[in-house]
């Protein structure tokens, strides 16, 4: 029997925050991991993305597999893959190396329960209903990453960080039973194919679907650069300011800032359905690189502000994701599908792993986490996502055709 398109969207929004707490563990503890671990800015950007490479890699994998066979299964694998990386690093993780490995197997996990539960919730919905179910998944994307970011932090407050790792291994089993609402299989509904690897070349000669998938690899670029680098970039603004930070934990804010960005992400996919979800995307982007250019040359400005611009940056940052997945979803088709979301999850993920690091390494080549001029180039690095999603809004019949709709 057909599941309503409410329970179906809200099961796989709700398995996907679940499945997501171990996402941003790692950035909200950096500071922390930095002084346990000594390590430098490269090393703090190489375990900040270490997680979005594993997801890269083993997306295409994990959706040729959803394809030829049951997607829940896939996606039940991935969730205990995710659950056992988490424990492990709980368990045993004491230090770079051994949290490297490990956040990798973490992000190979956190593929499946992510790209496959998308393709779970777009081969079971269409038109209008598929749209807004995916706005809505993306923004359990963004809920999700926020509560990573407040759990970590509260967990690793009262009870250790290996706390964080613990709670995100039991959220990934609690997507397991939650996956049962969306229903058996649907005849005829689901693609299947004898392919284990997606065929990206039939992705690759839809020119829109190429398009939303650089729109996404830039924003992802930017989204993760800024989750990994927001708490250390606050600590030193306190620190430029002499201690001033209003009484707030920079996790605690770096987490509140996602929750900011959800139902603007919202609106914007909606205003994207009504206008045309190109330009929207386009103005969304430039308005990021405004934020981010601020943000660096007021680097060691007042706590304030620059505490204003981070919540800022979060809506122009994450805001058009969801504009941008419901433009893949809509230029994909049954046959296209699978080869169109591993494209898009692996060059999106691809560019979430280098955003970050980019950004580590751009960081020590300018003095290090100390020096202002620094973190002004750490933002020229993070604003250059929203300008490759912008190229990609404007590349051919995007802007010159008057921003035709898809």
């Amino acid at each position: 029997m057909r599941r309503s398109p409410l329970l179906i969207t809200s099961a796989l929004s709700v398995a996907l925050m679940l499945g997501q707490m171990p996402i941003m563990a790692v950035p909200a503890l950096s500071t922390e991991f930095a002084t346990l671990w000594s390590l430098d800015a490269a090393q703090i950007g190489w375990l900040g993305g270490i997680y979005f490479a594993g997801y890269a890699i083993a997306l295409p994998f994990l959706t040729g597999a959803a394809n030829r066979f049951d997607g829940r299964i896939v996606y039940i694998t991935a969730a205990l893959i995710s659950a056992f990386a988490s424990f492990s690093v709980a368990l045993f993780a004491d230090g770079f190396w051994w949290a490297l490995v490990l956040r990798f197997i973490a992000g190979i996990g956190f593929a499946g329960i992510h790209i496959v539960g998308m393709k779970l919730l777009a081969d079971r919905l269409e038109g209008v209903s598929q749209a807004r179910a995916s706005a809505a998944y993306t923004g359990a994307f963004a809920i999700g990453s926020g509560c990573s970011f407040l759990a970590a932090g509260f967990l690793s407050a009262w009870f250790g960080w290996q706390a964080a790792f613990a709670a995100a291994g039991v959220g990934a089993l609690l997507t397991l039973p939650i996956l049962l609402l969306t229903g058996p299989p649907l005849e005829g509904s689901e693609t299947r194919s004898s392919r284990m690897f997606p065929d990206f070349r039939t992705a690759l000669k839809n020119t829109e679907i190429t398009r939303y998938v650089l729109a996404y690899g830039g924003n992802l670029w930017e989204v993760f650069a800024v989750r990994v680098w927001f708490v250390p970039f606050l600590v030193f603004n306190e620190m430029a300011n002499r201690g001033v930070s209003l009484g707030f934990d920079p996790t605690v804010v770096a987490g509140l800032s996602v929750f900011v960005a959800v139902p603007l992400n919202l609106a914007i996919a909606e205003i994207g359905v009504r206008w045309g979800r190109k330009q929207v995307i386009f103005v969304v982007s430039l308005a990021s690189v405004f934020v981010c250019m601020v943000l660096g040359w007021q680097a060691s400005g007042p706590y304030v502000f620059v505490l204003f611009l981070l919540l800022v940056h979060g809506i122009t940052s994450y805001g058009d994701v969801g504009a941008i997945a419901g433009g893949i979803l809509s230029a994909s088709t049954g046959e296209t599908r699978a080869a169109a979301l591993a494209l898009f999850g692996l060059v999106g993920f691809t560019f979430g792993f280098l955003g970050p690091l980019a950004v580590g390494l751009a960081i020590d080549l300018s003095g290090g986490r100390e020096e202002p001029m620094a973190w002004l180039w750490a933002f020229v690095v993070m604003a250059l996502g929203s300008v490759i999603s912008a190229a990609a809004m404007a590349w051919r019949s995007g802007w010159t055709s008057q921003f035709q709709r898809p």
